[in-house]
């Protein structure tokens, strides 16, 4: 009767035996005059696997992180996100130094990208929410402003431009949402003229860390891209509103409008993108039903209420501000 569940740790204990060992021979080869102490998995990561290895570095205690881009992975490549991460982080942009790249399959079955460990974590603290998503507004609008040619060793980046008519591909099901699709189809709108700037193409709470109240880095840069600054706006302004509600959004919106004019119909038009895809693929996420379910109903208002402020002629801005104690 006891042989399922003794059999079952044992599987358990094998797994986590064979991860273990691959990552320590990543630490051999990579840092060989450092001996792996601990080895941790670390949660949040979607489409990557992560660890932080703590090491003892010739008598000094020093932790990295590895992150294993498994067959989920949909961003970029390790070397591409090496690359991003050694150009951000010369450039004074708060991202974890990279430390090693390893591509050869020999060590691991995945590609594998070793960067600093940061203490710090994710939780925002409902007392203090105002203070934390300004400083994440003050964050996303720097990162908006970097001097493209001003960064040394970027690597070529997808272009993100205009959220027509791929968000066609992720249109909610139902028959209410097809007046609101007629109605993009048949319209002419502008198309992006602006500067292109730094996307980090992910920008929701998770993927910041804090230490003492104060953003310490901003992580997990494998969806970037160059182009339209408002598809991270839009995208991030979803995200702390299924987290913060719509108070938290407007929060976050009027922190990065005192650093960038916001063009209120293209963003509207992002918020609609953002949010159907949002809707689309939030299933795959592996988040518990209910959370899902929240999210769902949050992305749904979030089109509905873009697709108000267009049709009838709105600031989708202003309409934010007369519903703010909404969800």
């Amino acid at each position: 009767m006891l042989l399922a569940p003794r059999m079952g740790v044992v599987a358990q204990w094998a797994r986590s035996f064979m991860a273990d060992a691959h990552l320590n021979r990543l630490i051999q080869v990579h840092f060989p005059e450092s001996i792996v102490t601990g080895i941790a998995r670390l949660t949040g990561g979607v489409s990557a696997d992560v660890h932080r290895i703590d090491l003892d570095d010739r008598g000094a205690p020093r932790s990295v992180v590895v992150r294993e881009h498994g067959e989920r992975h949909g961003g970029h490549p390790a070397s591409i996100e090496f690359a991003l991460l050694q150009a951000l982080h010369e450039s004074g942009v708060l991202v974890p130094k990279p430390l090693a790249l390893d591509i050869s399959k020999t060590v691991s079955e995945h590609d594998c990208l070793v960067i600093e460990h940061i203490a710090g974590d994710s939780n925002i603290p409902d007392v203090e929410v105002d203070h934390y998503l300004a400083q994440a507004a003050d964050a996303l609008a720097g990162i908006h402003e970097k001097v493209l040619q001003g960064l040394t060793g970027l690597p070529a980046l997808p272009d993100r431009l205009e959220p027509l008519p791929e968000v066609f591909d992720y249109w909610p099901e139902g028959k209410e949402w097809q007046p609101l699709k007629r109605f993009l189809q048949q319209h002419d709108w502008p198309s992006f003229s602006g500067a292109h700037s730094l996307l980090h193409g992910d920008f929701w709470p998770e993927n910041l860390l804090w230490k003492n109240g104060v953003l310490a880095a901003v992580l997990d840069w494998e969806d970037a891209a160059v182009g339209d600054p408002l598809s991270d706006l839009a995208a991030s302004r979803v995200e702390f509103r299924y987290q913060f509600g719509r108070e938290g959004m407007q929060i976050f919106t009027s922190a990065y409008s005192r650093h960038r004019a916001i063009d209120a119909t293209r963003l509207a038009l992002w918020q609609i993108y953002v949010a159907a895809a949002g809707q689309h693929f939030m299933g795959d996420w592996g988040l518990p039903v209910d959370r899902v379910q929240h999210m769902r109903r949050v992305a749904l208002s979030a089109i509905k209420e873009a697709g108000e402020a267009l049709m009838n002629g709105k600031d989708l801005l202003e309409m934010d501000r007369e519903r703010q104690t909404e969800f």
